[in-house]
């Protein structure tokens, strides 16, 4: 018994000690990885800043398949956020700071621990350097599952890499996976639409729409309003030169209403018209292409462009679904002048298409 009752104590005694000695250990960390990218820094900030994207890619615990992930109702900039739930723990990123194109902060809450996260975008030969700082304070269990693991830097550090590995592969399929389509002259459907008119740099414009889109759908929600297909964005007008648009981000429904005076919202109707559709499957950083398509299968049909209309594109599939950029969808329309029995009625089955909701409302 006796020998039982000094082999509990030195236990004790053990476990009191390494308790003491974890909790006396430095609580600041800093951990730093960077990789070399081949996408344009663009795309990476663009994909960083949107937290959706997290779940394709960075890594929360050992079993990422069972994480569970919230997130805020605007997905991406300052004050944006998601908080996951796994084997691990349970956590929450939230953007604090973020630079176009060139860096992004975000604060971390883990099991009682609060951290800093920084990603910092360089161009370089071959691409972006992506540079990830994870600095902070840890608990005691961060402390004890550090000194258990070979310390925080190989604890941290490691979840980093694997991260900014999945990123790189993540990044060069979503985004460079894309196709075009030309879909010919089709009727494109009228409807009653809400719109908020901005002039934004072209290089802006992803960003400006995916603030507006939630706010009109935020808008409508609140007013009892019936939405009855996808957002879309009609171009006013474009200067090149400039890299500047006048741009109406919109969102059809049923019927029209009337906005107090003063309203940054507006209803407006858009009449049916025949159209050149060309539909882009994949990221929006290849609309250029299914632009030039679209005008160089007009000019090789010796079609007309109805100038008087402005361009159009519809968000059939989009990040308000869910979806990550190679699932994109989005229908391009440039209006062409009529002519007799040249334009055909066109079916449309998809029942995410704007063409098919919008005949509700007539």
């Amino acid at each position: 018994m006796k020998i039982l009752k000094y082999l509990f104590l030195l236990l004790l005694l053990l476990s009191v000690g390494g308790s003491v000695f974890i909790a006396t250990q430095k609580s600041n960390f800093i951990t730093v990885k960077s990789i070399v990218i081949k996408t344009p820094k663009t795309s990476v900030y663009n994909y960083l800043n949107d937290n959706k994207n997290y779940k394709d890619w960075f890594v929360f615990d050992k079993n990422n398949s069972s994480v569970e992930l919230l997130y805020s109702k605007n997905s991406s900039g300052v004050g944006s956020f998601f908080s996951w739930t796994g084997s691990e723990g349970e956590g929450k990123a939230t953007i604090n700071f973020t630079k176009e194109n060139d860096s992004i902060v975000q604060k971390i809450e883990l099991d009682g621990s609060s951290s800093e996260t920084f990603w910092k975008l360089k161009d370089t030969i071959g691409g972006t350097k992506v540079t990830c700082i994870s600095k902070g304070e840890m608990s005691f269990s961060n402390k004890l599952n550090s000194f258990l693991n070979g310390g925080v830097n190989k604890v941290i550090g490691r979840k980093l890499e694997l991260s900014l590995n999945n990123l790189d592969r993540s990044l060069v399929y979503e985004l460079n996976t894309f196709s075009v389509t030309s879909n010919g002259v089709v009727f494109k459907k009228g409807c009653f639409y809400l719109k908020h008119t901005i002039n934004t740099k072209i290089s802006r414009l992803n960003y400006n729409v995916k603030i507006l889109i939630p706010y009109l759908i935020n808008f409508s929600n609140q007013n009892n309003i019936v939405i009855t297909g996808k957002p879309f964005i009609i171009y006013n007008s474009i200067d090149e030169s400039k890299e500047i648009s006048n741009i109406s981000v919109c969102l059809p429904i049923k019927r029209r209403i009337f906005t107090s005076s003063g309203s940054d919202i507006i209803c407006n109707e858009l009449a049916e018209y025949p159209a050149f559709k060309t539909t882009l499957n994949g990221d929006y950083s290849h609309r250029k292409t299914a632009w030039k398509k679209a005008k160089d299968f007009i000019n090789k049909n010796k079609e007309t462009s109805n100038k008087s209309i402005p361009l159009l594109e519809v968000y059939n599939k989009s990040y308000i679904d869910g979806l990550s950029p190679s699932k994109w969808q989005t229908a391009i329309y440039i209006a062409i002048q009529s002519k007799k029995n040249s334009v055909p009625e066109v079916s449309i089955t998809n029942n995410n298409n704007l063409e098919t909701t919008e005949l509700e409302q007539k």
